[in-house]
């Protein structure tokens, strides 16, 4: 909404490598994995990097591929109390970097998200509760 020039990769079911395909000097990929590492994910940040592409790396651990070099490693905890990974840590790692993408996107980003909001209240996009008396 924000941001129009942000992409989420794989989209549809391509390949993370098919979306990077016309990557140049100049993008950046924020990648985001934790253990265990996605081998598609490691080899698709290897791949961007090779075309010039600048990395930021969000993850477990400070300490992912010794062929990766990013700009920047931002670590976040995903320790449990169960099995699972917790994904709170990442999340709101996200949620700040967002949030600090949509601020320096400016009034223009702001504008852009209120016209979704507009669009989406017009179209009844969203369902309400309808509260029993």
């Amino acid at each position: 909404m924000a941001l129009p020039s942000l992409q989420l990769i794989p989209r549809n079911m391509n390949s993370a490598i098919d979306e990077l395909n016309t990557a140049k000097p100049g993008d950046v990929l924020i990648a985001i994995t934790i253990m265990p590492y996605s081998r598609e994910t490691i080899a698709a940040c290897e791949f961007a990097q090779n075309r010039g592409v600048k990395l930021i790396l969000i993850t477990d651990s400070d300490v992912v591929s010794p062929k990766l070099d990013p700009e920047a490693v931002l670590v976040a905890s995903t320790h449990s109390a169960h099995h699972f990974a917790s994904f709170g840590g990442i999340t709101a790692v996200l949620e700040t970097l967002l949030a600090l993408l949509v601020k320096r996107g400016g009034a223009e980003a702001a504008k852009r998200v209120k016209s979704y909001e507009e669009l989406r209240a017009q179209h009844n996009a969203y369902w309400v509760a309808q509260k029993n008396s």
